[in-house]
């Protein structure tokens, strides 16, 4: 007698089922009792029996289930399921085949039961199939929240300014956030982590290395980022908080950055680090235009006393200067080109001249002399003033290059005073180089078209930084006595300020050095203009 027509009757007292089922009794009784749900169904889908946990995940009465298709009972939404059982057992080769595995979804009455279906055909009794019903609906609500926390979390790390890099005890990449790859310039294949049997430094698909946390820093700064971590004095065990320190670039740049980072513990067993790197380009650079501020404040305040000296000092030389030159030629006119004190007074006319410029560049410092403004093109003052030096002998073995924005907005200035400051440049670069090098000269808008710069550069010597504070002081100069006046630079940084500009200078030695004027851009002309 098969079991499945001892189960196949309904509502037959248990002791008579033991009675029939004999030695299977307790096999009875252990299908009655699993929390699982078991259906016993025919080769024709109709249902054979099912236990009283079947009966609870489907929420259909005992009297409606035995001889019922199973299709109707399991419904419209899980006719996936009929059709894999269908395609199962039109297979010639169904016995050979790995059971059936579907999730499947039950609502009753507004609540949701989620299922694991497994069929089995037991090849022992081909005469029917088994149906196992395991209810999964806990361990989905758990995978769901645990769903949801996990993309929350990676949402954050990934949403953070900050670059966040995790690597095992390995040194091998566990995480690698979008901030990170901005920072170091890396993609994701080169930070992807692969599980991994190998060093995991080299990507087996290829010939090259694959990134290992150590190539993030110079060297031997990984190892020694964890002993910090591993030391009470900088945060607390498994702690670094706030570090200083240089990371390297995809492309061999070092990129500053503020580093806060740990150790991942797992009962007391390291198994992974991990670090916070807050990029600090954008702070410094806020440094140093805050240095830069300051000097050049310092620099107006120190120039403005100055000029005030320069003044009265002029003018109190300008007057006997004059009567000097004027004696001076009486003399020589009444002696004679053959005199013997000819050449003297030659020389004490030639100094006296001298004094003149002077004289001259201390009022142009001082601002006691006056002069029209007007729009002016930068670009066009760039080209007269490599006019006037490129025929000069000191520029006969030099490169002088343009780069020029072809739409540069005009500025309100003096085109003739801002000539003298582009020649002052050019012309200290040519000197500096010794008449042999190259110059760059590059114009362009900043700032939304707001602010027009030029840039001058020459491969020279460069400037010593102990030099670089007093290259815009008054008297100041590096040429030999007699060579210059030293009021070059400090008549262009005064003329600079007086149409509203900044001039900074950059240099190494070694390096060249490259000056910086930027001024403000007149725009209410282009937007009148374009209105016309």
């Amino acid at each position: 007698m098969r079991i499945a027509s001892v189960l196949s009757t309904a509502n037959r007292d248990p002791g008579e089922i033991a009675a029939e089922l004999g030695p299977y009794h307790y096999l009875h009784t252990i299908l009655e009792g699993t929390p699982n749900g078991i259906v016993v169904v025919s080769l024709t889908h109709l249902i054979i029996h099912a236990n009283p946990a079947a009966i609870r995940f489907l929420a259909i009465p005992n009297s409606d289930f035995e001889g019922k298709s199973l299709q109707a009972v399991l419904g419209n939404n899980n006719g996936r399921l009929f059709d894999s059982i269908i395609e199962y057992f039109d297979s010639p080769d169904s016995k050979n085949k790995p059971e059936i595995r579907h999730e499947i979804e039950i609502i009753e009455d507004g609540d949701r039961c989620i299922l694991n279906a497994v069929i089995v055909y037991p090849p022992a009794f081909p005469d029917y199939y088994l149906l196992y019903l395991i209810d999964i609906t806990q361990q989905k609500k758990l995978e769901g929240k645990l769903r949801r926390r996990n993309a929350f979390f990676h949402n954050l790390i990934e949403s953070s300014v900050d670059g966040i890099i995790a690597a095992d005890m390995e040194g091998n990449i566990m995480l690698f956030n979008k901030s990170a790859h901005s920072l170091l310039g890396y993609n994701e294949e080169e930070t992807r982590y692969k599980s991994a049997h190998s060093l995991l430094k080299y990507n087996e698909e290829e010939t090259r290395p694959r990134l290992h946390v150590t190539g993030l820093y110079q060297e031997g700064v990984a190892f020694e980022l964890i002993k910090q971590m591993r030391s009470d004095d900088f945060g607390g065990k498994g702690r670094l908080l706030r570090h200083k320190l240089v990371v390297k670039h995809k492309d061999g740049r070092d990129i500053p950055v503020s580093f806060s980072g740990g150790i991942i513990y797992d009962k007391e067993k390291e198994i992974a680090t991990f670090g916070l790197f807050t990029d600090l380009r954008a702070m410094q650079q806020i440094e140093e235009d805050l240095e830069q501020t300051h000097n050049m404040l310092m620099q107006s305040e120190k120039m403005a006393g100055l000029g005030r000296l320069a003044a009265g000092v002029a003018h109190e030389i300008n007057n006997p200067m004059s009567g000097i030159m004027l004696y001076a030629n009486l003399i020589q006119e009444e002696l004679g080109e053959d005199h013997e004190l000819n050449e003297d007074l030659q020389t004490i006319i030639q100094e006296a001249e001298r004094c003149k410029v002077i004289v001259a560049d201390l009022l142009e410092f001082s601002h006691q002399t006056t002069y029209e403004m007007d729009l002016v093109e930068l670009n066009d003052v760039i080209h007269k003033t490599i006019t006037v030096l490129q025929h000069q002998p000191i520029f006969h073995n030099i490169t002088v290059s343009m780069d020029l924005a072809e739409k540069l907005p005009p500025i309100y200035g003096n085109a003739i005073r801002l000539n003298q400051v582009v020649m002052n440049i050019i012309v200290n670069a040519a000197q500096a180089m010794d008449g042999h090098g190259r110059i760059k000269i590059i114009s362009r808008c900043r700032a939304n078209q707001d602010i027009n710069e030029i840039l001058i550069t020459d491969s020279g010597p460069g400037i010593e930084n102990e030099l670089l504070e007093k290259i815009f002081d008054p008297f100041f100069t590096t040429k030999a006595t007699g060579e210059g006046t030293g009021l070059g630079l400090s008549v262009s940084y005064a003329i600079v300020k007086e149409h509203k500009g900044s001039i900074r200078v950059q240099s190494s030695p070694g390096s060249g050095t490259t000056f910086t004027l930027r001024f403000p851009a007149v725009m209410e002309t282009l937007t009148g203009e374009n209105n016309e």
